[in-house]
């Protein structure tokens, strides 16, 4: 039998994070990624996590994401626990409720993964909204007024997206068993999904593309070469042209 999950796993941080959801006056979005582990892109993997899944049926789902490495590495894989649900309280400018699409990569070994449903806790995702209750929630985030939306743009260099996440990814570690009570989820139940299987970011190809620079420069360089030498025979038939006029006069 898998031993439980250490008590340190039990401490969520942005860091492990990934979260979408949406504002009062905003659409959905993700308002934090995780930077263990890294994809250089979140929809597809979240939409494999929890696209079927229902917001008010209670669900909790948990498995492994394996991440291809680079040439010869061996993909590695993390463990993860996620969650769609709707918020208990916010809801959106017409009146509907808010969902939100949770998922934390606890720090805890891949072969450890059958051992998430009974360490982890069911209203662990409530915990987390709780927690981010002072950076998602507030005015900056949540509650942006529609006109600060509109204005946006024209007075500010980063995008208000980009701004919303940085105030999320300042949320302070969230620990799962301690503190006040958070709302339960009575109707909650686990389910195991099979791996999901991702390719890692690609490094930057730096070299490369200076090559590919020098090779259009160097395109443009003979181009512009041939172009002179045409227009320079174009000059010289038109001397030669004109020459032969005068000399019949």
């Amino acid at each position: 039998m898998l031993a439980p999950v250490p008590a340190p796993a039990r401490t969520v941080e942005t860091s492990r994070l990934l979260w979408r959801t949406r504002g009062e006056h905003w659409d959905y979005e993700f308002i934090c990624v995780p930077e263990i582990p890294a994809l250089p892109a979140w929809l597809t993997t979240l939409e494999a996590m929890l696209g079927d899944a229902e917001a008010g049926a209670g669900e909790l789902r948990y498995g492994l994401l394996e991440v291809e490495g680079r040439r010869r590495e061996a993909p590695r894989a993390f463990a993860y626990v996620a969650a769609r649900f709707l918020d208990p309280a916010r809801r959106d400018w017409t009146g509907r409720p808010v969902q939100h699409f949770a998922v934390w990569f606890p720090p805890v070994p891949p072969e450890e993964v059958e051992a998430l449903p009974a360490a982890v806790p069911e209203n662990w995702h409530l915990r987390v909204l709780d927690g981010l209750a002072a950076t998602y929630g507030s005015s900056e985030v949540f509650g942006l007024p529609e006109e600060a939306i509109r204005a946006w743009k024209r007075s500010h260099q980063e995008s208000r997206a980009a701004s919303a996440m940085a105030i999320v990814k300042r949320t302070p570690p969230v620990a799962l068993l301690e503190g006040e009570e958070a709302p339960s989820a009575p109707d909650a139940r686990w389910k195991r999904l099979g791996t999901i299987k991702k390719k890692s970011p690609e490094p930057p190809r730096e070299v490369s593309l200076v090559v590919a620079g020098g090779r259009r420069g160097g395109v443009r360089r003979v181009f512009g070469c041939f172009t002179a030498l045409v227009m320079m025979l174009v000059a010289v038939h038109q001397l030669v042209a004109c020459g032969a006029v005068i000399h019949l006069g």
